[in-house]
């Protein structure tokens, strides 16, 4: 079996994971990133969000650092929208150009590789001390050991695979999954007068943190309710009139992204057929809702599916059980952690586990609440930091500290924790807090 050694290995090169890997890259230490897609970014590219949700309290900006840079190298290519950086709810973005980017940001890192199409298949590890990573590439097996991991997995997968103890909510309280896809030949002019002169009655005060605070870039549109009342839907669509369906343009003339609620009550842990299930029943779930959006819209007459997504999106999985666990009275008074290392304000709660509605508890524009360090060190093992939405939190927190910006943020901070633990020889859990602040406020991050 080849074997090979790193300073660093990241678990995982999506939103939290790439990001991860160049900050460890800069910061001097030898760094890999694994990665079982075809490309980096995860949610961010190949799950085709669209929307960059968490950048502001609706007053200032609250995230900074590498994801703002990110945000730089997008808007210069003119795949960025944005009216107001200060108060916007989110940015739109083209995510095909972000897989570009990303790859540039990569390869201009000397320290930094990268495996694609590689999946985990075990941890390395000495007692309670975790030391590298058993992966395999097609028919390839190998063992890469390292002074530190990043588990940006989203599932904890190194985490779990190591003994860390973890929480996971029974199937009937999960947050739906979701699918997202794109639909071109759509006449937004047509669909935003058709808004104009019907404003939506049910759909229109959810969720408020869309609709009540300060600007939002592009079009939006939250869900069916409304364009479904008193219509006679064939058979096979009657449930769309309880289902989340939200579309948001792009920067692309005639393009929107469809956010609609895939599988529900079900783990995105399970595998085998549980897996394939979920995986058929979101992509019929999205053609479903894009047929609606044809035949109930004004505007959507003459548009078609154009994509689909090539990840299921996961909002809620493992959490580990950490050094500390954020919870919703840590969020609810804005706390500021000692050891903060970045920050989110989007609104906690969760989408509704029926995928109807969401339930959220809002922060006061102005106000955000911090991210402590301590929340990515797993309890009971050593040599491991974990990055993005599989961190150490109460449940309900879910929707403030799984947004992209915040899984950046995350991502930042164990990368640079990651090299200044290898490079002293010291545990993760030793690292210097005063010293990795520094650093992260020197790269640019606001904490």
């Amino acid at each position: 079996m080849r074997q090979s050694k790193f300073d660093v290995v990241v678990a995982g090169g999506g939103t939290a994971g790439v990001i991860a890997g160049l900050a460890a890259a800069r910061n001097g230490a030898k760094t890999l990133i694994v990665e079982k897609q075809r490309c980096l970014g995860g949610q961010f590219t190949v799950g085709m969000q669209g929307a960059w949700v968490g950048f502001s309290d609706k007053e200032k900006l609250i995230v900074k650092g590498m994801a703002w840079e990110l945000r730089n190298r997008l808007m210069a290519l003119g795949a960025m929208v944005e009216d107001n950086p200060d108060t916007d709810v989110c940015f739109l973005y083209d995510t095909e150009i972000a897989k570009i980017v990303l790859d540039e940001m990569v390869k201009a890192e000397s320290n930094l590789s990268v495996y694609l199409d590689t999946s985990i298949v075990d941890v390395l590890s000495d007692g309670d001390t975790i030391t590298g990573l058993r992966v395999l590439s097609e028919s390839e097996m190998m063992d890469i050991t390292s002074n530190v991991v990043i588990d940006c997995s989203g599932d904890a997968i190194v985490a779990s695979k190591a003994g860390v103890p973890f929480e996971i909510r029974p199937k009937k309280d999960i947050q739906p999954m979701t699918l997202m896809g794109k639909m071109c030949g759509v006449d937004l002019d047509k669909v935003k007068e058709y808004y104009r002169t019907h404003p939506p009655i049910v759909d229109h005060h959810v969720p408020p943190a869309w609709r009540d605070f300060k600007t939002f870039p592009g079009f939006m549109h939250f869900g069916l309710h409304d364009e479904l009342e008193g219509v006679e839907l064939p058979e096979h669509l009657e449930y769309l009139r309880e289902w989340l369906g939200i579309f948001t343009s792009t920067p692309h003339p005639g393009e929107v992204i469809i956010n609609c609620s895939g599988a529900i009550e079900a783990h995105s842990t399970e595998g085998f057929e549980e897996k394939t299930a979920h995986e058929a029943f979101s992509q019929k779930t999205l053609y479903d809702v894009s047929e609606a959006f044809r035949k109930y819209v004004p505007g959507f007459e003459n548009a078609y599916l154009s994509a689909i997504a090539g990840l299921l999106g996961i909002r809620e999985s493992r959490r580990i059980i950490g050094e500390y666990k954020v919870t919703l009275d840590d969020f609810l008074a804005a706390k500021e952690f000692e050891d903060s290392i970045g920050r989110g304000a989007m609104p906690a709660g969760a989408h509704t586990p029926d995928g109807v509605t969401m339930n959220v508890y809002n922060l006061k524009p102005g106000k955000s609440m911090t991210i402590p360090y301590r929340c990515m060190l797993p309890k009971e093992k050593d040599g491991l930091i974990v990055a993005g939405r599989c961190v150490s939190y109460e449940a309900p927190v879910a929707n403030c500290i799984r947004c992209m910006p915040q899984c950046m943020v995350m991502g930042e901070a164990a990368g640079v924790a990651a090299s200044m633990a290898s490079k002293s020889g010291c545990s993760p859990k030793k690292v210097n807090i005063d010293l990795l602040k520094k650093k992260l406020l020197d790269q640019g991050a606001i904490i």
